[in-house]
């Protein structure tokens, strides 16, 4: 501190706080249109835009009205969308088996997007929780405890469906231990090399997840269960590194 000190009044700060263009120049941290990512919810129908109860102004849309926001984001110049499923409950079931349907409604919702609105970034979720019966990220076994290889091996089923529909990026939401590499693998093996994979990497058990459930439609499942055995413990910072650090290519 001593030396930057000794420096004035050659060294003057100010000196580039003068003028507004100087200002914009020096400014080191922006927030544009091309920093954002739209999450909307989907769900089945025509002309459908039903409220989300604990997300005011959010809704639950169509594949038809999805497009219409497709087509206003490319106008303000959002360069991704990232979809999230809001699925009826007859399709639902233990294992999530849903996620390998190629005519599902994620699947449907990527192709109309891609048709319309070509330029468009378009992100899946990947996780198993809006498929499934109980709400959980995976399949559970005999005990309830999440089967980490099982579910990894739906995980990949999930994400290759998505990609063969054209989706842009796989975002794995799950926590699954070492999931992003074998999902990676995958992907290259059937020719996506240019899918790209944005990992949950430090994703922590938090309350903050209701409103999410109640979008995607997986409370009533889920009911009073946690998912501290797979999530991350909020009070956990350094576990937060380790955890990043596994997803790393």
């Amino acid at each position: 501190m001593q030396t930057v000190l000794s420096q004035f009044p050659q060294r003057r700060m100010r000196r580039m706080r003068r003028d507004e263009f100087s200002r914009r120049l020096m400014r080191e941290t922006t927030l544009t249109a091309s920093d954002l990512i739209l999450p909307v919810f989907v769900v089945e129908g025509e002309h459908q835009r039903i409220p989300v109860p604990s997300m005011p102004d959010v809704y639950r849309l169509s594949i038809d009205e999805l497009i219409n926001v497709a087509r206003e984001m490319v106008e303000l110049g959002i360069p991704m969308i990232a979809l999230f499923p809001a699925l009826d409950d007859n399709v639902k079931t233990f294992d999530g088996v849903e996620v390998r349907n190629e005519n599902g409604l994620i699947p449907r919702a990527v192709r109309a997007i891609k048709k319309a609105c070509p330029t468009l970034g378009v992100m899946c979720d990947v996780a198993l929780d809006p498929y499934t019966t109980h709400g959980q990220d995976g399949i559970p076994d005999e005990t309830g405890y999440l089967d980490n290889d099982k579910t990894i091996a739906m995980l990949i089923d999930q994400a290759l469906t998505q990609a063969r529909a054209g989706a842009d990026v796989i975002a794995p939401s799950d926590m699954m231990d070492g999931r992003i590499g074998a999902i990676r693998e995958a992907l290259d093996k059937e020719g996506f090399i240019a899918t790209r994979i944005m990992a949950y990497s430090t994703k922590y058990a938090s309350a903050f997840y209701g409103p999410f459930r109640d979008a995607v439609q997986s409370a009533k499942g889920f009911g009073k269960s946690t998912k501290v055995t797979y999530q991350m413990d909020p009070a956990n910072a350094n576990e937060a590194f380790w955890e990043t650090g596994l997803d790393l290519a």
